[in-house]
């Protein structure tokens, strides 16, 4: 099973779930197309196997970052780069991309992403709090919005490569280039939330709306 799954991972992350090959998988494996079958129902369970198997560890190692022993700064930058760093795989980065399309459309039985969201907003609020206590951190900051808002600034560059090329140049398959936009995106979520920078700027939740009467409509 493991050399499925790990050959399924380089299959779906090269040719994405729709174009991947359960026969190419076999072979890949060392194993036949039967054998495959007998373990997994569908192509898409087991599509749905290999992103919970990432996200599992992605998401375990994450959550497991110790940061209460640093200052709030450098709790805050530690988080952002692990954050960060599993995308630094361009396999990872691939089945991030169809991740997402197929998380919208399908109920899968395990989810670790959410599974874990909560301990991870517990750190961020954590680290939050620590930094608007000692003055180094902003305190109107929606710690859920601000995670939330953080992890795309740092994250999507790794799932929107073309983007980011055409806007700036940076190519994020490049160790250089990734280390550049790491390096930036990290001080730009630490500029957005540090107290001297842009207090007058809250980072909460926007009041909503007023609705307008029906008869006005």
């Amino acid at each position: 099973m493991r050399r499925i799954s790990a050959a399924a991972r380089r299959e779906f992350a090269a040719k994405g779930l729709a174009d991947a090959r359960i026969d190419d998988i076999a072979q890949a494996a060392g194993v036949t197309k039967q054998l495959v079958y007998h373990y997994f129902r569908s192509k898409e369970e087991l599509f749905a196997c290999v992103l919970e198997d990432s996200s599992a560890t992605t998401m375990g190692e994450l959550v497991a970052v110790e940061l209460d022993h640093l200052a709030p700064r450098d709790a805050l930058r530690a988080l952002l780069n692990h954050m960060i760093r599993p995308y630094c795989d361009p396999m990872l980065s691939a089945l991030a991309q169809e991740g997402i399309r197929y998380h919208e459309s399908h109920a899968t039985p395990r989810n670790s992403f959410v599974d874990l969201a909560p301990e991870l907003k517990r750190k961020m609020r954590s680290v939050l709090a620590r930094g608007a206590e000692s003055g180094d951190f902003r305190a109107n900051v929606d710690p859920d919005l601000f995670l939330a808002a953080a992890a795309q600034v740092t994250t999507s560059a790794f799932v929107s490569r073309y983007t980011v090329v055409t806007l700036c140049g940076l190519d994020v398959a490049n160790a250089d280039d990734a280390d550049t936009w790491r390096r930036f995106a990290v001080d730009f979520v630490l500029a957005a939330v540090e107290r001297e920078r842009s207090a007058q700027h809250p980072l909460t939740r926007p009041d909503a709306p007023p609705k307008t009467p029906p008869e006005a409509a």
